[in-house]
């Protein structure tokens, strides 16, 4: 039971219910398009937890952007998504879903590469119903607080759970590409 509660808190508290909404701003902006596979795969390929060996679990790290070293589930898909090229202002967990690059969509809506909101936590979507998040884990035999879990493992987190896609990846202009030889 201790290990629940503090599984629970471990990552800012509650989140507000998210209202589902899809981001209009990147619809209407030629500068925008929602992600590809590509995107996907570059997102999973950084997320993968055996890039993440020895790995601490630690609230608000000293050093956010050294996630191999300590983090916690929201500076760890942050700094994933700026590593795969898709920039957004940090945000702790309880107010992810009023990030503006995000639609905020059913957890039925889920695909790899998206992110996953539980009440107090946040991972990265893969394939198999799986979610690979930081997580508090205080088992000896895990060498990494980053893991790939079912996201059955996460029935205990109580409410709904969201899925936040990312839709606003920047384009490169083609004016800017003619410039550089």
């Amino acid at each position: 039971m201790t290990f629940l509660l503090s599984f629970l808190a471990s990552c800012a508290g509650q989140s507000r219910r998210p209202i589902y909404r899809e981001n209009t701003r990147a619809k209407e902006s030629a500068s925008c398009r929602p992600l590809s596979i590509k995107d996907r795969l570059k997102i999973l390929a950084h997320a993968n937890p055996k890039n993440f060996v020895g790995a601490r679990y630690k609230l608000g790290p000293r050093n956010p952007a050294n996630v191999e070293k300590a983090t916690d589930c929201s500076h760890f898909v942050h700094q994933i998504y700026q590593r795969a090229g898709l920039p957004f202002g940090y945000r702790p967990t309880r107010s992810m879903a009023d990030i503006p690059e995000f639609d905020v969509l059913p957890e039925e809506d889920a695909r790899p590469g998206d992110l996953m909101l539980f009440r107090g936590h946040v991972g990265i979507v893969d394939r198999g119903g799986k979610i690979i998040s930081a997580t508090k884990i205080r088992s000896r035999r895990q060498k990494s607080t980053i893991t790939k879990m079912d996201r059955e493992n996460f029935k205990d987190f109580r409410g709904e759970r969201f899925v936040l896609r990312y839709r606003c990846k920047p384009v490169s202009s083609p004016s800017k590409m003619a410039k550089n030889p």
